[in-house]
């Protein structure tokens, strides 16, 4: 998944916060984001925004919970596509273990699923990079570190306004959703419990409530309904597993 930012570099100068509009005081900003470019693009602003923070620069989520579990950012600018993590499986992590005391998210694709698991999730502004430019990153962190948050108008709908997905959709939990993305790509209790990090009996629950909420009763009906509601999106050879 790419994050296209709509802005070419190099980025022009941004004037930093006024200390008077507000609390702005940041000393560590922490930025994962698999794309090399875009990443150092996100890091200029920041530096601008706030000249005196240290900035890392990440692009494995491994890396930057690591980082983070050594010392908590003020504030997290992340995406959501990673080689060795799911964004929002990245997400939950952070606000478990505490490890970012404000988080910026800076996608150009938002996939349904992702925006259902977004709904329930803390974080404090997501920016369409699709939609907005950079100048539009620097508006957010402002806002988010005065404890306002951010969200760009093509997301509102989505994460603020009523989500245009069924209602069995969106009784599902954070935990659930990501037990059942990773079941829709055709992976049986013991490949989902390796994958998530959880027990089989635990996959196993989410599983049972699954089916319950969205009132199916076979795997199949399972996947072939996380499908139609577009929670997953899965490769034919994917589909032929999870249908057999």
């Amino acid at each position: 998944m790419s994050h296209a930012l709509s802005m070419e570099l190099p980025v022009p100068p941004i004037p930093s916060l006024d200390p008077s509009a507000g609390p702005a005081h940041v000393a560590t900003i922490l930025i994962v984001e698999q794309n090399r470019i875009h990443a150092e693009a996100l890091s200029l602003v920041c530096a601008e925004c706030f000249p005196r923070a240290a900035v890392q620069i990440h692009r494995r989520a491994a890396d930057a919970l690591a980082a983070l579990r050594r010392q908590q950012a003020d504030i997290l600018v992340m995406g959501l596509s990673f080689e060795d993590m799911d964004g929002v499986e990245l997400l939950a992590r952070v606000n478990q273990g505490r490890l970012a005391a404000h988080t910026l998210i800076i996608s150009s694709q938002w996939e349904e699923h992702i925006l259902l698991s977004l709904r329930t999730a803390r974080f404090e502004g997501a920016v369409d990079t699709a939609s907005e430019s950079l100048e539009a990153v620097r508006r957010a962190l402002e806002l988010v570190i005065r404890g306002e948050g951010y969200i760009s108008i093509p997301l509102r709908r989505f994460l603020i306004d009523d989500l245009p997905a069924t209602r069995a959709a969106r009784d599902l939990t954070t935990a659930e959703l990501r037990v059942l993305r990773v079941i829709g790509d055709g992976s049986d209790n013991l490949e989902a419990a390796e994958k998530l990090g959880l027990s089989i009996a635990t996959v196993q629950t989410h599983r049972r409530n699954i089916m319950r909420k969205l009132r199916v009763s076979t795997s199949a009906k399972l996947v072939r309904e996380a499908v139609r509601l577009g929670l997953v999106r899965i490769s034919p050879v994917a589909s032929a597993r999870g249908l057999m």
